[in-house]
């Protein structure tokens, strides 16, 4: 099995991918790639193979109530929010279903995709969406498929690394990791790189059944908003065993 994270930023200056092949209870990191275009995504993403997962570090979709209210601004219908305080009614725009989740489980705020400059990120992968589905690889935002919403921040935290982006910590809780000193110097160093090896660690917990899907009440919900899959807190100890497709 070969895991991608990507974390996705609106300028590919500091847009950075990581892979991990998972082989035999180990897991080898290739060297980060770091400043990555659209072309360069788009050809990595149309290349997959079954079995490839993809963990993104960008929010899939914009909240359906903030959706609504811009729609409805557009076309000159009534404010959804004219009986109510202006600002009691932005509040529930700014965040997703799946981020007030991910707040109850981890305590951390996801930023706000409708009301930040996080919107640019998700504008970016919109149209790298829309440039997949062109070529035949539609993506479930609910992450039923090949790509999944992840969330490193709160990734880390689940996972007990602490809040400071750690290479030592990270290898100390996972043995099972195998990278150069190539590879190693720039993980330790550069902060992109480091959130795209987590983004795919999670893609890894996420093929192995150790993520939180969306709750069926909130399934059509998060296939238009996105939903971010966090992993469990004992994931990490539990990426290296065997796949259902044995790591071929």
């Amino acid at each position: 099995m070969r895991t991608i994270g990507v974390d996705l930023a609106a300028s590919p200056k500091t847009t950075a991918l990581s892979t991990v092949l998972w082989r035999g209870g180990v897991a080898y990191v290739d060297p980060p790639h770091l400043r990555c275009t659209d072309d360069q995504l788009l050809a990595l993403f149309s290349g997959l193979e079954p079995g490839d997962r993809v963990g993104v570090d960008c929010p899939f979709g914009w909240p359906v109530a903030f959706m609504e209210a811009v729609r409805a601004h557009a076309g000159g219908a009534p404010w959804p929010g004219r009986e109510l305080p202006s600002e009691e009614h932005r509040r529930t725009l700014w965040f997703r279903e799946t981020d007030r989740w991910v707040r109850r489980e981890t305590g951390r705020n996801p930023l706000s995709v409708s009301f930040d400059r996080l919107g640019a990120v998700t504008a970016r992968w919109a149209y790298l969406a829309d440039a997949l589905a062109e070529a035949g690889i539609v993506i479930d935002r609910a992450g039923a498929g090949a790509f999944i919403e992840v969330y490193p921040a709160a990734t880390r935290r689940r996972w007990g690394l602490g809040a400071v982006r750690s290479l030592p910590d990270l290898e100390a809780a996972a043995p099972w990791l195998r990278m150069g000193e190539e590879a190693s110097a720039v993980y330790a160093v550069h902060e992109h790189a480091f959130d795209a090896l987590i983004a795919s660690l999670a893609a890894r917990s996420a093929a192995l059944g150790l993520t939180t899907p969306p709750p069926a009440e909130l399934g059509d919900q998060a296939r238009v908003e996105g939903w971010i899959h966090l992993p469990e807190p004992d994931a990490l100890g539990r990426l290296a065993a065997p796949s259902p497709r044995a790591d071929l």
